[in-house]
């Protein structure tokens, strides 16, 4: 029997970690562990993350060093590596660890933790499961330098124990769960209370300015908004799972006002979570956005009986920002362009209304189509707008536009995701539901830091 220890090479809480495993029994790695001082809710399933700190006293203690790919082959050997297929279960053996250690081990906590373990692992969830509990404990370690309190770590627990997808009865089910359950368990009537408390809080996430465990709750179990995008990427499609049996259009709108809602809002209260997750997560919020905004394009419907104008609009784009404009005695900002005269061509209202509203000069070889669009009139009550919305780069022009006769104001507007969401409620609605999304989708530089 022997342990084996890899190099310290992966970055997490501020320092590096090694992997620790057996060639034969988790009681010997169990062991090692708790002679090198490594908490065990550093165990992971079948091995543990050992920091940077503990690798010398691991190999003074016996363990064997070896590169990565060594490691992984031990392990596939000893017959105690956990295949991806079961994540789950993974997480099983992790959350039981740590309930172990953070709640306790006596014969009613016991009973509580298998109960929650078998709500956590019904067969219905797809994102609400225990890989995702056992992502919030983690995200609550990072807020807290492992030392999360432990209302918050119950509150945890029991978050999203009832789990039906209906927003805020579930929240409302499983505090009540809590009230039932933990009192049965011993724990003290304030301490409940406040559990409970806490697992309400998450059908809004908005804690107090003042509510030190709120914020802490809220952060973590949002924490995989900022995750790296591949995350997110799955996390979306472990969403979307979980609402196949509702008629897709039905669920990109409430998707979206949801997503839409928390764009708008502060996502993380505590200083480390905003380190850690806010510009993650304002990115992956507006590529998901986008997304859902130019796949509902497919089911815009002009309602019956409103007028509708036959427009152009025209994309100056230039360092990665879009020209936008507003006329004078109105609050909204839109694209260059305006309504088509008698006879005329899109490309040549184009040309003209640029001419007219800011004095460049364009011609039909300029323009590239972006595409042809309905949407809600930005200044006009009961009308909608058909639009044909072209390009124009402005880097490879030497021009500058300036405001002329109605146009009162030009705003270079920055196509990043923090910059749209501070800009939004000024927007034509054309412009922030169509164009700015197709825009960002065929230009990723959009997404990033360049020139400004």
């Amino acid at each position: 029997m022997a342990v084996y220890i890899d190099p310290a090479r992966w970055p997490a809480h501020g320092t590096v970690f090694s992997h620790l495993v057996s060639d034969s029994s988790l009681d010997e790695l169990h062991e090692m562990a708790r002679r090198i001082g490594v908490s065990p809710r550093a165990f992971d399933g079948d091995h543990y993350d050992v920091a940077v700190a503990h690798y010398d006293k691991a190999v003074a203690e016996g363990a064997i060093e070896v590169d990565g790919k060594e490691l992984g082959r031990r392990l596939v050997q000893s017959g105690l590596r956990i295949p991806a297929a079961r994540r789950s279960e993974r997480a099983e053996y992790a959350l039981r660890s740590r309930w172990d250690s953070g709640i306790g081990i006596g014969p009613e906590l016991r009973g509580l933790r298998a109960e929650l373990l078998e709500r956590w692992g019904e067969p219905h969830r797809r994102y609400h499961d225990r890989t995702h509990l056992l992502a919030v404990l983690r995200a609550l370690d990072l807020l807290t330098d492992d030392a999360p309190p432990r209302p918050v770590v119950l509150a945890a627990w029991f978050h999203d124990a009832v789990y039906d997808g209906r927003p805020g009865a579930d929240e409302e089910a499983s505090a009540e769960l809590a009230e039932r359950l933990l009192p049965e368990a011993g724990f003290q009537a304030s301490e409940v209370a406040e559990v409970a408390r806490l697992v309400r809080l998450t059908a809004s996430h908005r804690p107090r300015p003042d509510d030190d465990a709120g914020q802490l709750l809220c952060d973590a179990d949002l924490a995989v908004l900022g995750g790296a995008p591949s995350v997110y990427a799955d996390y979306v499609r472990r969403v979307s799972e979980e609402y196949a049996s509702v008629p897709r259009p039905d669920f990109v709108r409430g998707r979206l006002q949801i997503l839409e809602q928390l764009s708008a809002a502060e996502l993380y209260r505590t200083p480390k979570g905003q380190q850690l997750w806010a510009k993650q997560a304002a990115e992956n919020l507006a590529v998901e956005i986008d997304d859902l905004r130019l796949e509902s394009l497919r089911e815009i419907q002009v309602p019956e009986g409103l007028d509708v104008l036959t427009i152009v609009g025209v994309c100056f784009l230039r360092e990665g920002r879009l020209l936008t404009v507003r006329k004078r005695g109105t609050q909204k900002f839109m694209l260059v362009g305006g309504k088509l005269e008698p006879g005329e061509t899109a490309e040549q209202a184009a040309e003209r209304e640029v001419s007219e509203e800011v004095g460049a000069v364009i011609s039909a070889e300029d323009l590239q189509l972006l595409g042809r669009f309905h949407s809600p009139a930005a200044n006009e009550a009961d009308t909608w707008v058909s639009s044909t919305v072209f390009t124009v780069d402005l880097d490879e022009q030497a021009q500058q536009p300036r405001p002329q006769a109605e146009i009162e104001e030009l705003r270079p507007l920055d196509l990043r995701p923090e910059a749209v969401a501070e800009a939004e409620p000024s927007l034509a609605p054309l412009v922030r539901r169509q164009v700015i999304p197709l825009l960002r989708r065929r230009d990723p530089r959009f997404f990033s830091a360049g020139p400004r």
